[in-house]
């Protein structure tokens, strides 16, 4: 089967991911800093900051979580039900039942005021959209990490996760992520929305640390624990944002 070379792959994967980030920067900025103000807002207050993905974008809620350079203020929802590590379609099966929304709201004590981070690629599943739906009728602020294109809504509202969010954070993806085509009507590889989507995190949470500092607060940000200082840095963080 003629098909391109890895030189070839790699040279358009490397296109490719040059156009998307370079899109995100020229268009996303307003959004990020915006969504790491209401972040602020919402702890300043005593309300708590969730962050949660379903299936391969549930690595955005956890490059959120207890990273090296990144905010103790973060509350992670990741059941196992939501990751791949069990079975590869479980995950898949789970994300598409809207009526699990409420099972995760009540288990997590998720209230009014909180702030509500949700990453999906598609946008589409029923669990991600009811989410969605759920904290905006509690007053809860969604924000979203997602692409803004593909296919419609599996949710009996017709409503894509975009539509709901209070701020939507375009992760600049191709319909189906992949943007490599390997032979001809053949399928894709080299997503991108893994890439984007650890870049915004990373953003998002600097916009969150510049906040406080803007108010004259000190952010309260994890050293790695493989320098030498990280472990006594990180300790009352630790116990005073986990109780661990």
């Amino acid at each position: 089967m003629d098909g391109k070379t890895q030189t070839q792959l790699f040279d358009e994967f490397d296109s490719a991911n040059a156009a998307v980030m370079e899109h995100l920067k020229k268009t996303q900025k307003s959004a990020i800093i915006s969504a790491g103000n209401a972040i602020y807002k919402a702890i300043k207050a005593g309300h708590r900051f969730f962050v949660t993905g379903t299936g391969h974008s549930h690595m955005m809620a956890e490059e959120f979580y207890t990273r090296a350079g990144g905010l103790a203020c973060v509350t992670p929802i990741m059941p196992t039900e939501f990751l791949l590590h069990e079975h590869p379609l479980k995950s898949t099966a789970v994300e598409r039942v809207a009526a699990y929304a409420p099972v995760i709201f009540e288990v997590y004590g998720i209230a009014p005021g909180d702030v509500l981070l949700i990453a999906s690629n598609s946008g589409r599943n029923g669990l991600i959209v009811e989410m969605a739906l759920e904290a905006k009728k509690m007053g809860v602020t969604v924000l979203a990490i997602t692409s803004t294109v593909g296919q419609a809504s599996r949710h009996p509202s017709g409503k894509k996760l975009c539509d709901i969010a209070d701020i939507t954070i375009d992760n600049c993806s191709v319909e189906g992520d992949a943007t490599c085509e390997i032979y001809e009507n053949g399928p894709y590889m080299g997503a991108t929305s893994t890439i984007t989507g650890a870049y915004i995190v990373q953003q998002l949470s600097i916009a969150v640390a510049a906040a406080f500092m803007a108010d004259g607060v000190k952010p309260p940000v994890f050293l790695s624990s493989n320098v030498d200082a990280g472990d006594a840095w990180n300790r009352d963080l630790f116990r005073n944002y986990y109780h661990v």
